[in-house]
This record gives C-alpha cells, structure tokens and sequence, in this order.
C-alpha cells in the first residue's frame, strides 16, 4: 500500500482519535507478537482501515490493554486489538518486504537492502501463514512491473491489476460478505494506484518513469476527475455494508483522508 487509505484527524472528535490510535497501535502489538520488535517498522494506517472496517462488520472481542510503545520510549500506550489484527499484521510484513525489494531492484538502496535482510526472516514466517496471499502479492507485483515496462499497457491496466489484488486480500475470511469486500478492495486498490501516480506525476515526467497519467496530458483537475469517479464507486460499495461501530472514522477515511497527499500535492 502507499500510506493514503488514512482518516482526516481534522474531522475527527478527541474521542475518535483515541479510537483510532487504540486499533492502529493494536495493529503495531500484533506486528511485534508475530514477527519481533523490527517488524513494527512495517505498520501502516492503510491496513488500520482494513481492521476498522472488518471490526465493524463482524464486531468480533477486541483486547484491550496497554504496552510499550517504540515511537514514544518510555510510554506506555492502550490499544485494542482483534483477530483481524493478525491478519493485517502478515499482510503489513509482506507488503513492506515486497516494497523494500523494489526500492533494491529499481535504485540500488543500500538502505533498503539492508532492510530487506532484516525483513527476510519475518516475510519467510508470512509466506508460511498466508501462503496463497503471499503468492498473489508476488504474481500481482510482478505482472504490475511487466505492465509498467510494456509500451503498449493502457493507463488502467497495472491500475485493475493492483486492484484485483487487494479485492483478493480483502476478501479473504469475509463469509457472507466476501463479494462485497472483494468489490471494495478492487476500487479502492484501483484509486491507491491511480492517486500514487498522481501524487508522484511531476517527479515522474522529469525522470522519464512510468506514470499512467503520462500519456494522458493530465492536470490536476483531469487527475482530480478520474479519481473523484473511482471513490465514488469505493464509497457505493462502502455504503452498503451494515457497519455502525466506528462508521464515522471509517466515512473520514474515504472521504476526507484518502485526498489528504493529493491536495498537499495541488495545493
């Protein structure tokens, strides 16, 4: 994921915030019982909202307690903390692991390899948990770096293909309710890609990099327009689900916090 899928803290009570932190730090807890302190480094708020939403639909016990925290030395932090936390947990590990390989192949960074090895053994714990995600991840990241080095990709294609990936993720132990979850993961993977493209457009088109909007003479407003279309089809998906728990936080993700970078951006 790529850091957007957070909620807009600006429209937000103190309580909600709290709430908030509470399954974000949940998330961190989890990452540290499976995978060791380092693999906190992988925690995102994209995969916070993936918990929350799950939370919501499902209601499933939450832990509650507090723990150290390795932002804040010496505090001690509460949170709450799901079966989905662990879930989200092997899917933060993977996708960190598969970024850092990236940043390796694309640029040499002798940051990221150092990482990588660092990440090597938890990964490897992953692939073994999830092993049919881990496999997808692999497969849908691969064909994604095969569509950006084709000249004759269309501008949606690696953007249905990141899509299609997180529908699958996100559909995983959905029950009933794995269709729709498949659905919003698909949009919502579709907007991430489009809304990295859009956010890295400028830098893109001076290093000659592969950018979706490259070949569109894209400005901010036709940018703006295209992913207006696609989180609105995220938010007719959305609405639909019988959610109530947390549903005001989750509503400030998709409508105020996914556009947070791009109007920081286009400001």
């Amino acid at each position: 994921m790529f850091g957007f899928v957070q909620a807009a803290s600006s429209v937000l009570s103190e309580e909600e915030e709290a709430r908030y932190r509470e399954l974000y730090c949940g998330l961190c807890f989890a990452l540290k019982e499976r995978y060791g302190q380092l693999s906190r480094f992988c925690l995102t708020y994209d995969l916070t909202f993936y918990v929350m939403l799950c939370n919501s639909l499902f209601e499933p016990p939450e832990e509650a307690g507090e723990g150290h925290c390795l932002a804040q030395v010496g505090k001690r932090v509460p949170y709450a903390k799901s079966r989905f936390a662990d879930y989200a947990a092997d899917l933060s590990v993977a996708f960190a692991y598969h970024k850092l390989l990236d940043d390796w192949t694309d640029d040499r960074n002798v940051a990221a390899r150092a990482e990588l090895l660092a990440l090597k053994g938890p990964y490897e714990r992953a692939r073994e948990r999830i092993p049919e995600q881990c496999a997808a991840i692999e497969r849908s990241l691969e064909l994604i770096g095969h569509i950006e080095r084709s000249v004759d990709a269309g501008p949606d294609d690696a953007a249905l293909e990141f899509g299609a990936l997180l529908g699958e993720l996100f559909s995983w132990n959905q029950g009933i309710w794995t269709d729709q979850m498949r659905a919003l993961g698909m949009h919502l993977g579709r907007f991430v890609y489009f809304m990295d493209a859009a956010v890295d457009y400028a830098d893109d088109v001076e290093s000659g990099s592969y950018n979706p909007f490259r070949g569109l003479d894209a400005t901010p407003e036709s940018m703006r327009t295209l992913l207006s279309a696609i989180a609105a089809d995220v938010a007719a998906v959305f609405e639909k689900l019988p959610l109530e728990q947390d549903l005001h936080i989750l509503r400030s993700v998709l409508y105020s916090g996914l556009w947070l970078k791009f109007n920081e951006t286009y400001a």
